[in-house]
Order: C-alpha cells, then sequence, then structure tokens
C-alpha cells in the first residue's frame, strides 16, 4: 500500500477545509446569517483554488512506497530451509514476511499428519488471510505431508517466520523425503 507524500497530505486538508467552510456557510444561509454568503463564496473559491494547485501538487509529488525492509548481506554458505505445508508457501505472506518471494522446491514430510488450529493473532490472521491454519502432529509410518521447502538465504528470514508462527507452533529439525534437512514448525505439544 502506498502512502502519500507531505504535499498530497495538504491537498486532502485544504480541500477539507474548503469543504466544511461550504457546509457551515450553506447552514448559516438556512439559518438567515447573511455573512453565510460570504461563507459560501470564500469556500467555493478556496475549493477551486485547491483544486488547481492541488493537480499540480498532487502530478508532481509522487507517492510514497511502503517503508522498505530492512535486510542484513546474506551469510556466506548459509542457507537455511523451512519445510512449508501451509500458509508460508502463499505468496503474499512471503511478501509480508521477506518483501519478496524465496525459492521454493516441492517436497514431502514422512511420518507427520495435518490437523487444523484457530489463529488468534490480528497481524498472521491479516498476512495468512484466515484464521484457522493447517498444523503438524505426529503420525504413522505411512502418513506424508506435502509441501515445499523454502530456502532462506538469511538470518533474518528465519527470525521473521520464527516471528511470525505462534506460541501453538515449535520449529524442530527433520530430514524431508529429498534427503534435505529442514527446519519445520510443529505442534508445540508434540515437541
Amino acid at each position: 500500500m502506498k502512502r502519500l507524500s507531505p504535499g498530497q497530505r495538504w491537498v486532502i486538508g485544504l480541500g477539507a477545509f474548503a469543504l466544511v467552510c461550504l457546509v457551515v456557510g450553506i447552514i448559516a444561509i438556512a439559518a438567515g446569517a447573511g455573512w453565510g454568503i460570504l461563507l459560501v463564496v470564500a469556500g467555493l473559491l478556496h475549493l477551486g483554488l485547491t483544486g488547481v494547485t492541488g493537480a499540480l501538487v498532487w502530478t508532481s509529488t509522487p507517492t510514497i512506497g511502503p517503508k522498505p525492509i530492512r535486510r542484513s548481506a546474506a551469510w556466506p554458505g548459509t542457507t537455511h530451509r523451512v519445510f512449508s505445508y501451509g500458509t508460508l508457501r502463499q505468496p503474499l505472506v512471503q511478501e509480508s514476511l521477506f518483501g519478496e518471494h524465496v525459492p521454493t522446491t516441492p517436497d514431502t514430510l514422512p511420518g507427520w499428519r495435518l490437523d487444523w488450529v484457530t489463529i488468534t493473532d490480528p497481524e498472521v490472521i491479516r498476512a495468512s488471510g484466515s484464521d484457522r491454519h493447517p498444523i503438524l502432529r505426529r503420525g504413522a509410518a505411512g502418513n506424508v505431508v506435502d509441501g515445499v521447502a523454502l530456502t532462506l538465504g538469511h538470518e533474518w528470514h528465519l527470525r521473521a517466520v520464527d516471528a511470525y508462527e505462534v506460541s501453538d507452533y515449535q520449529r524442530i529439525r527433520v530430514e524431508l523425503t529429498s534427503g534435505l534437512s529442514a527446519w519445520v514448525y510443529v505442534a508445540a505439544d508434540e515437541v
């Protein structure tokens, strides 16, 4: 979402002031006050001037983009893999956490099964679009959970995921079907 520049906020403020002048002037005229006509005329002039200058200011001062995510440099040779079976696969969640999409590789996790948990954290609900999230629980030897391995090239990526996952989840190290070692977030009561 883009933020308004100071010039654009100034234009909105002037326009709001002109509209207040018009409304108060019309109310004053309806109440029989003679000065109401002056207020309406001043409001109309102010609104016209705001429209002309506002158009110039609005087009010459671009909106300000979202605050950039502070990123530290990658540590050479450091790569974290996180197995995602739920919302971390969503592009909007990745953009919210990392400011971009991260490389993903389809993979599976044997010996675990999916269950569901209701999330109450408003930030997590906003990022994912749902209060109902999948959660991993230990399963039988034949159980397999489909997902993707996210490749995280920065330590702060892993910290961002840790902050995103609520207290219902606990991060543990697992081996995926592909043979890759990865972090995964499972039900906290399973650890």
